[in-house]
């Protein structure tokens, strides 16, 4: 069984009891010979031991303060958990009875879905022993090596009006007096013969045969199915089935991206929430969270939720938003796309795209002036290029385009030559400039986040920094502007006033409906003609929202993506808006 579910395979399993001559020993080990060296080897023993018992006897069994509780220790290379249990009766021959399920595991896994089913059997295997002696009977040779003589136990009756139960726990046991009217209805313990506490018939006692065969079931079944049912009696069996743990999801912010890693459509049912039916449409791996919620007309904070819950499930993995001015550099981990060779075959599949325009004239050398006419510009990513019409292509080029080419998958050593080529001081746009001739067939955006996913590059994360916001943050007024960034309260202003002119309130009353508002200057009148062209008033308050919001979030130290997000501006407009408030630097992490 592998890890991929988050089960690390059992090593070994044992159970051991506190003698009452011999102290702490093994009793039954799988696989034989794992834990100590058997009395009878055969050809499935190991030959020596995976460590020396004798040295961890004492956290196997440990002192009663720490039993009853879930212990973990480390042995060599193995972690060794157990929920030792110590059960105090007088009916023991040491007055208590100690024992532990052990499970041996490779140290550095993840024992998680383990540990509240062993804690869980130990408890129930307790509760058995309590009640039936289940397994003080079936841990030696001499099943009545763990309890005293009769000779012993008769003893302890000392009042004739007391009756104890042999069969019940010293903790539980009941006392019953005695009359002549109640002779024949005594249940305990009368002259050595045992009792049958209450509730409980005698054809329903639970009677387990063999030890050594429980823990081997244990071993095998969780190994191989994950899970086991192993029944004891009509009602009591051992019922175990392993879980995943998975961690709560971490925070997500508006401008990430989530990637599908499941079949989500063959999973959709009716039931499910109305908002994740809406979004899942327009989960692709390029819109972000905050665009998935605007698409699917859905609330911002429910849609956020529901792709937590996808990534709790690991159904959807979180990249950031692709763009060819984002840049990327390698980790220590892309050592790994050459140690595993299952990583850089995925990478191959996943990458792969078939050239559709690869072999149309697209870009085409700088053309003079006299011939420009018909061609248009590329925007956006071809500065300076031409576009020639498919008009212009002759009908021989158009047939050759029409054969079949043959279409070669990118090497494993050219996808890390790439990986490789990328670094700090470079953009995607420059990086695909200078290697367009190796990415033909290449999915850029998927080669990226395949690339993220696996932890072999990472996003160099872009911080704008405005010199004189920081200047005056401690000052409290910001020069940029002349205009306090404190928090100040707001004076309702008269919007008669209007950029030092002065704008007469209008008076419905004497007006027609041709005339237009009067503008008198604030001093000497002079500009009494002037019209206030309100759109250009209108968009000087926008700009300046736009500015005091953008300041708000250079103070919270959020990137480009964040900005661009919450703003709903692109990168251009909003370093435009940079250049408004003063000098400023971008700090790559």
């Amino acid at each position: 069984m592998d890890d991929t579910y988050g089960f690390v395979p059992i090593v070994a399993m044992f159970y051991a009891v506190f003698h009452p001559t011999e102290g702490t020993k093994v009793v039954h080990q799988v696989p034989s010979g794992s834990v100590i060296t058997p009395e009878k080897q055969d050809s499935s023993s190991f030959q020596t031991p995976l460590f020396d018992f004798d040295s961890i006897k004492n956290y196997v069994i440990p002192k009663p303060s720490l039993c009853d509780t879930l212990v973990t220790f480390k042995i060599n290379s193995y972690r060794i958990v157990g929920f030792p249990s110590n059960i105090y009766s007088s009916q023991y021959a040491r007055n208590s009875f100690s024992f532990n399920f052990c499970f041996v595991f490779p140290y550095e896994s993840d024992t998680t879905p383990y540990e509240g089913q062993i804690k869980r059997m130990g408890k129930m295997f307790r509760a058995l022993e309590e009640q039936f002696q289940i397994l003080s009977r079936h841990s030696d040779k001499d099943a009545n090596v763990f309890f005293k003589a009769e000779s012993q136990a008769d003893k302890t009756d000392t009042n004739p009006l007391l009756v104890k139960s042999k069969g019940i726990s010293e903790d539980s046991r009941y006392l019953k007096m005695v009359t002549d009217e109640d002779d024949h209805g005594i249940h305990g313990t009368m002259d050595g013969v045992a009792a049958i506490p209450p509730g409980q018939l005698e054809a329903n006692q639970p009677e387990l045969s063999s030890i050594e065969s429980l823990i081997q079931q244990i071993f095998q079944d969780l190994n191989n199915y994950s899970e086991c049912q192993i029944p004891i009696d009509a009602a009591n069996s051992v019922d175990i089935k392993l879980f995943p743990i998975i961690p709560p999801p971490p925070d997500i912010n508006s401008s990430d991206v989530p990637v599908v890693t499941v079949k989500l459509d063959s999973l959709v049912d009716v039931n499910w929430d109305p908002t994740m039916l809406k979004i899942l449409p327009y989960i692709d791996g390029i819109n972000s969270i905050h665009k998935i919620a605007k698409l699917a007309e859905a609330d911002y904070f429910l849609a956020k939720q529901c792709i937590q819950h996808l990534l709790h499930y690991r159904s959807v993995a979180i990249v950031d938003i692709f763009q060819f001015s984002n840049t990327y550099a390698p980790t220590s981990e892309i050592i790994r796309f050459l140690t595993d060779p299952q990583m850089a075959s995925e990478c191959q599949a996943y990458v792969f795209s078939e050239p559709t325009f690869a072999n149309l004239p697209l870009y085409a050398p700088r053309q003079s002036a006299a011939s420009s006419d018909n061609a248009s510009v590329i925007s956006g990513e071809g500065k300076g290029q031409y576009h020639t019409p498919v008009e212009s292509v002759s009908p021989k080029q158009l047939t050759s385009l029409n054969r079949p080419q043959r279409i070669v998958r990118p090497s494993k050593t050219t996808l890390f030559s790439l990986y490789r080529s990328l670094h700090q001081s470079q953009t995607m746009k420059e990086w695909y400039l200078e290697h367009a001739s190796v990415l033909k067939n290449i999915d850029i955006r998927r080669f990226v986040s395949f690339g993220v996913l696996r932890g072999i590059i990472y996003r160099v994360r872009s911080y704008p920094i405005s010199t004189k916001l920081l200047n005056s943050l401690d000052s409290g007024f910001d020069d940029m502007k002349g205009r306090s960034i404190l928090p100040v309260e707001k004076k309702k202003r008269s919007p008669t006033f209007v950029r030092g002119a002065v704008m007469e309130r209008p008076s419905f009353s004497g007006f027609g409906a041709d005339e237009e508002d009067a503008v008198v200057d604030g001093e000497d009148g002079e500009d009494a003609d002037t019209v206030i062209d309100m759109s250009a008033v209108e968009q000087e308050r926008i700009k300046r929202a736009e500015e005091s919001h953008l300041v708000r979030l250079l103070k919270k130290a959020k990137d480009f993506d964040a900005i661009c997000t919450e703003m709903g501006k692109s990168k251009t407009e909003v370093e435009h808006l940079l250049n408004g408030l003063g000098p400023w630097s971008v700090i790559n992490s």
